[in-house]
């Protein structure tokens, strides 16, 4: 008969008890105990020894149903999920980063089914020098994740409601005619380079990412014209594939 305090990973104290029940049967029960010292775990594991060897272990206990912490589940979700849907590379690696830099600092600890509505406050709060749309991507990724963890059983429902923040409307803004010309001339005098990518965007309205990914075969040299796109390069240069254009 024994009992083991060791740190628990996520803070606290585990309690591992091994012994023998009166019948002899052996008895293994590994729990995380409700208190915050090691001299008190030891002692609160003590207590529980003795209640199992008075009361004793039923003899078919119900499986609890073993709910896997958010740090646990997400390599499954961005695998099962994200991967397995062929998502862009680039909205994967921004999965990831939500998740490494956001998500799991505060709530990587907590168990999907114990992640509550005043947590999703202090995210909200702990993200409050991000532009609102920043903190509204961290959010949806973690409704997403809950979502899929629902939909695959590992939780019964979904745990929290997560509202997302209000976005201020903005404009985006553009060059008149007049602005775009002095750009071209500006281009012009920094060199062919600069002047073909100001000319890619400007009059064949091409994107960033999708300048950066054209190759020759994009092009006909004969018209001089773009023929269709169908590659960009993420943030994270990253190639993904898109509809032609």
């Amino acid at each position: 008969m024994s009992v083991k305090v060791r740190p628990f990973r996520c803070g606290g104290w585990e309690v591992d008890i091994r012994t023998v029940l009166p019948d002899g049967r052996p008895l293994r029960e590994r729990k995380k105990a409700p208190v915050t010292s090691k001299t008190a775990a030891a002692r609160w594991g003590e207590a529980r020894e003795r209640e199992l060897l008075s009361t004793g272990a039923p003899t078919d206990p119900v499986p609890e149903r073993e709910v896997p912490r958010l740090y646990e589940f997400v390599n499954r979700f961005l695998d099962g999920h994200a991967r397995a849907d062929r998502q862009k590379p680039s909205g994967i690696a921004g999965k990831e980063t939500i998740l490494r830099v956001h998500l799991v600092p505060l709530l990587g600890c907590r168990k999907l089914d114990s992640i509550t509505n005043e947590d999703i406050q202090r995210l909200k709060s702990r993200m409050a020098d991000k532009a609102p749309k920043t903190v509204n991507n961290a959010l949806t990724v973690l409704n997403v994740l809950l979502k899929k963890a629902a939909e695959w059983g590992v939780i019964e429902r979904m745990p929290c409601t997560i509202r997302l923040l209000k976005v201020p409307r903005s404009e985006a803004g553009f060059l008149d005619f007049d602005e775009y010309e002095r750009l071209v001339v500006g281009a012009q005098a920094s060199g062919a380079t600069t002047l073909l990518v100001v000319l890619l965007a400007g009059d064949a309205g091409l994107r960033c990412g999708e300048v950066m990914a054209l190759h020759w075969t994009d092009v006909d040299p004969c018209e001089a014209s773009v023929v269709s796109i169908g590659t960009c390069v993420g943030r994270w240069s990253s190639v993904s594939q898109m509809a032609s254009r």
